[in-house]
């Protein structure tokens, strides 16, 4: 990926539209990003990385709300345009964020879109314009994450050292995003998920183990001779040792089993023999028994012979007495016949006299009402002219009903009326005084902008001075800490010249001593040694020389380290001079002038943020004016419409009034209601059927007096012919019965009464009789068959047989029970046998497939000697290779002297290894942790990984195009010579067709590359670039 031209809007410190159009370099690749601190150089970096990923290039810069340029119009949406190169086909991709403007509640504008540029046309390359298409087509095309596209591509502040100093645990996580080893770890935690549910089956396994074993010691482990329960009194045992004793427990149940069987069958026997014997003693006592009743019931039939006798002379004259009954009942009849006929007369006579008696008081009032024939003309006369004015008051009373309806509308539509009124005058005093309110606010909130810009100009002003008196503060430091190392470096170095010149004569003492005439010198030849050195008593040795080289390099790096800071830190002075200089502020009183410009912020603060509070006031404000206004209106037109309906119901009620009391005045004072007229017309109405009521109902009873005492005449003549014609049968009936009870033998009527019986007697009695014939026939002929069955045989006691019966049924019981108990105990002991062999093989099972999974758990995660995971054994061989490559260049740009080996220590307390740094020192021959590298051969290493890390992932993926590099990572911490080499090897990556920008402060570093993108800061705080090319 090349970047063509980069267009940002309201972006970061670019107030408007700021174009970087990369085509300026022409054949240059290789250019430096320059400017002041806080002038927006990393942003461009920021918004290259914002239009492919959407995010800025640091971690600490996450957040995209924090892109949105301060100094932006609230109309103008923060946007960024890139048109870039990716393997000889051009490409744009556009970005724009929400934001939330004034007035509204949500952030609105968000946009995404991605072309490519095709003779010179933009086609888009996705089906919609959504940030999920465009993300996914944007890493299809690059081929790499965000992640390594941060890793390799674009290097930003903080993130360019992370590879080399960090824990294994980072360098994990870093070489996972870039590399995709993810799906190891997934492994690895899928595993761990399978090694918890399999150790908590075995857990489970395990319980239901102890919990069967459990069973069989709460069931079967209390007999105390078994060798379950001896088991089971140890304090540890095993389950073999269970399943060994419950065998024999379950052994003895079988014996048991047997032995009770054979027991029960043979008691079951000697009690069937005793019940049959006790069945045969007790039939012979109960013929004995039966005997007995026998002859007690006998006796008491003897006992009622002479009432049976008695009975049967009685049967014998109830049926004589039958055929007499009916001369009786004819006589009976007769007679009744006769009180029915007496009755019959003297109800008619009463009724003769009372019809009598009733039809003279009708007469008479049939002669009274006869002469109220006038009155009842008169009530109906009356009755037909109140009814003639009912039509003339019903019309009345509806005009009155309209005339109330009306006036109650006029006074409602009038207090409605008034109610407009008083409402819209309140409402306009409302209006005016908001519209006083809102010109105030508008009128005040006006400076907001410039005061806003003032605001931010010196708060940028305020930084610069902050972050000049810091770097003064830091200078004293600095050249105090220099002077102390330069004391330090001075004295070791002196101490170094001194030892190692007694070093050397100690040395040349040591040759001399070994040198004779005529033996040749072995460093000038000669043969004659007229003055050989003479040898120094106390000679140095080579480790303590050694040793006070080091410690001299040792002060002499410290030196040249806070000497390069203390550079540094005079060329960051230098640049903030020169801004406070163009900003037009005297150095020598820059204190008391910051502590000015705090008091000028201070109070600006205060009146912005009282101009926001007013300005947040003023939006409420306008639109309840709005709101205000339509209120108005409305009121208004209700207003008209209401006066409108008044006017329209009150000429209504005008006229209806006046219709109402002219029909009034044509009506009698009495029938002008319509209520009172309708009482009138009823009262009438009651009184005509009263009258006409009472006429006919008198001539009804007339009518009816009179027949009643026609019928009652008719009815005594009847009544007087029936009682004379009764009482001769009556007497011809009595002398019929009397007779025939002569004949029949009867000497009194009372002596025939008193042998009468009902047929149901009768029979009763028959039946009595023959029941007693037949049961003293039957009983006396069972006595003589069991007398005669019972000959030679005598009672016995059963009590003694039935205690026998009892102990039997008792023993059996006892036998049943034990064998019962014993066969449970087999069925539970095999079934707990079962299930024990089954709950041993389901542990033993799942322990073996646990194990299995921990295994391989064990092995994916890295737990082993060397505590390095399957995921890190693979990222081992990428970091190898990375390695490999990143050495090529830091041996180069350190002279040979450093070399990068990954570390195989282990890391402290236990955790995770393998991806560690060590580098190899070829001046002292020793590893040592990267970590003490100076600031400037870290930021040598970093880059050299960063470059070798894109080597690998180019091989890795050969779809990945790696045209390009941006570094943002302090090139000011190298000294000259190794910022040379760092330079050489931007250029070789120049020369092998990247393109690489660089973020500097260092003047060498622009001074060599002579492409410089120049960012500079306008006095009102906004950032503005320009290319200078030479």
């Amino acid at each position: 990926m090349r970047p063509l031209k980069l267009t940002m809007t309201a972006f970061g410190p670019y107030k408007d539209t700021e174009v970087i159009d990369f085509s300026e370099l022409k054949e240059h690749r290789l250019f430096v990003v320059s400017g002041n601190t806080g002038a927006g150089k990393t942003s461009i970096f920021d918004a290259i990385c914002f239009a492919l990923y959407g995010d800025a290039s640091g971690e600490d810069r996450n957040d995209n709300k924090m892109l949105r340029s301060h100094f932006a119009d609230d109309q103008v949406h923060t946007s960024v345009d890139l048109e870039f190169e990716l393997k000889g086909r051009a490409y744009r991709v556009f970005r724009q964020l929400a934001h939330v403007k004034t007035g509204n509640k949500g952030a609105t504008g968000d946009s995404y879109e991605l072309y490519e540029i095709s003779s010179g046309k933009a086609v888009p390359i996705v089906d919609r314009f959504i940030v999920s298409q465009v993300d996914e087509k944007i890493r299809g095309l690059i081929g790499l994450t965000k992640e390594q596209f941060s890793q390799i591509v674009m290097l930003p502040q903080g993130e360019f050292r992370k590879l080399l100093t960090s824990e294994t645990e980072n360098k994990e996580e870093i070489l996972r995003r870039i590399f995709k080893t993810g799906l190891y770890k997934q492994v690895a935690d899928h595993l761990n998920e399978q090694r918890k549910d399999m150790q908590q089956i075995c857990s489970e396994q395990a319980k239901m183990l102890e919990y069967h074993i459990g069973n069989v010691k709460g069931t079967l482990g209390g007999r105390e001779a078994s060798d379950l329960y001896k088991v089971f009194e140890q304090e540890n045992y095993n389950t073999y040792q269970v399943l060994e004793a419950l065998d024999k427990e379950i052994e003895y149940y079988t014996v048991q089993l047997k032995e009770k069987k054979l027991l029960l069958q043979s008691e079951l026997t000697k009690f069937q023999e005793h019940m049959a014997v006790y069945h045969q003693v007790q039939a012979v006592n109960g013929q004995f028994d039966l005997l007995d009743q026998k002859s007690e019931v006998k006796q008491q039939l003897v006992a009622k012979e002479d009432v049976i006798k008695q009975q049967t002379v009685q049967l014998s004259l109830a049926e004589q007495a039958v055929h007499l009954q009916v001369y009786e009942q004819h006589t009976i009849e007769m007679t009744d016949e006769l009180s029915r006929k007496s009755e019959l007369l003297e109800a008619a006579l009463i009724e003769c006299q009372q019809a009598e008696t009733a039809l003279n008081t009708t007469i008479a009032l049939y002669k009274e009402e006869e002469g109220k024939e006038e009155l009842r003309n008169q009530s109906l006369r009356e009755l037909d002219r109140l009814q003639g004015y009912l039509p003339a008051v019903k019309e009345i009373d509806q005009r009155q009903q309209r005339v109330m309806k009306l006036t109650i509308e006029v006074d409602t539509l009038s207090k409605q009326l008034n109610g407009s009124i008083d409402e819209l005058e309140k409402k306009q005093s409302d209006r005016l005084s908001k519209a006083a309110q809102v010109k105030e606010l508008e009128d005040k909130v006006l400076h907001l902008p410039a005061k806003t810009e003032k605001l931010n100009q010196l708060r940028q002003q305020a930084v610069t001075m902050k972050e000049y008196l810091g770097l003064l503060d830091k200078r004293k430091t600095e050249q105090a800490e220099e002077r102390e190392n330069k004391g330090s470096f001075e004295q070791a170095d002196h101490a170094y010249s001194a030892i190692e010149e007694r070093w050397i004569e100690g040395q040349a003492g040591l040759l001399a001593s070994h040198l004779h005439d005529g033996e040749l010198c072995p460093v000038c030849g000669s043969l004659d040694h007229p003055q050989k050195a003479a040898a120094t008593g106390d000679i140095p040795t080579k480790e303590e020389l050694e040793r006070m080289r080091k410690e001299k390099s040792l002060f002499e790096k410290k030196h040249l380290e806070v000497k390069a800071k203390l550079t540094t830190t005079e060329q960051q002075i230098n640049e903030k001079q020169q801004q406070l200089l163009e900003l037009g502020y005297p150095l020598e009183r820059i204190q008391s002038v910051y502590a000015d410009l705090q008091i000028e912020g201070k109070a600006l603060v205060e009146e912005e943020k009282q101009l926001k509070e007013d300005n947040s006031m003023l939006a409420p404000l306008k639109q309840s004016l709005d709101t205000l206004d339509s209120k108005l209106e409305e009121i208004r037109n209700q207003k008209e419409h209401t006066l409108y309906l008044f006017n329209s119901k009150n000429t209504e009620y005008v006229t209806e009034k006046a219709l109402f009391d002219q029909s009034l005045s044509s009506l009698p004072e009495e029938v002008r209601s319509l209520g009172k007229l309708e009482q009138h017309i009823k009262s009438a109405e009651v009184n005509n059927r009263q009258l006409e009521s009472a006429w006919k109902q008198a001539q009804s009873q007339y009518q009816e007096a009179n027949e009643r005492n026609i019928k009652a005449s008719a009815s005594r003549v009847n009544a007087e012919n029936g009682k004379s014609e009764a009482t001769t049968n009556k007497d011809k009936a009595l002398q019929s019965y009397l007779g025939a009870l002569e004949q029949a033998g009867f000497a009194s009527e009372e002596s025939y009464k008193a042998a009468k019986m009902s047929n149901e007697a009768q029979a009763e009695l028959k039946s009595q009789i023959e029941m007693y014939k037949a049961s003293l026939a039957s009983v006396t002929k069972q006595i003589e068959e069991l007398t005669s069955t019972l000959a030679g045989k005598e009672r016995q006691d059963l009590a003694i047989l039935q205690k026998l019966l009892d102990d039997l049924e008792q023993s059996i019981d006892i036998v049943r029970a034990e064998s019962i108990q014993a066969g449970n105990n087999f069925d539970k002991g095999s079934e707990f046998k079962a299930n024990i062999l089954e709950a041993e093989r389901s542990c033993q099972e799942a322990e073996r497939e646990y194990q299995v999974v921990k295994d391989l758990y064990d092995v994916v995660r890295g737990e082993n000697s060397s505590k390095i995971s399957f995921e890190r054994y693979l990222q081992i061989e990428f970091l190898d290779k990375i390695i490999h490559n990143a050495n090529h260049r830091l041996q180069k740009m350190s002279g040979g002297q450093y070399y990068l080996v990954r570390s195989d220590r282990m890391e402290k307390r236990g955790k995770q290894s393998g991806l560690g740094f060590d580098v190899y020192d070829n001046y002292t021959g020793q590893l040592r942790d990267v970590k003490t590298l100076s600031g400037g051969e870290k930021f040598n290493a970093s880059l050299c990984l960063a470059l070798g890390m894109a080597d690998v992932i180019q091989a890795y993926d050969g779809g990945v195009s790696l045209e390009t590099m941006f570094i943002d990572e302090g090139f000011g911490s190298l000294d000259e010579e190794s910022l040379n080499k760092a330079i050489d090897t931007l250029i070789d990556l120049q020369q092998s067709g990247r393109m690489i920008g660089v973020i500097s402060h260092v003047q060498e570093l622009k001074s060599a590359i002579p492409a410089i993108l120049e960012v500079k800061k306008t006095r009102e705080g906004y950032s503005y670039t320009n290319f200078y090319v030479s």
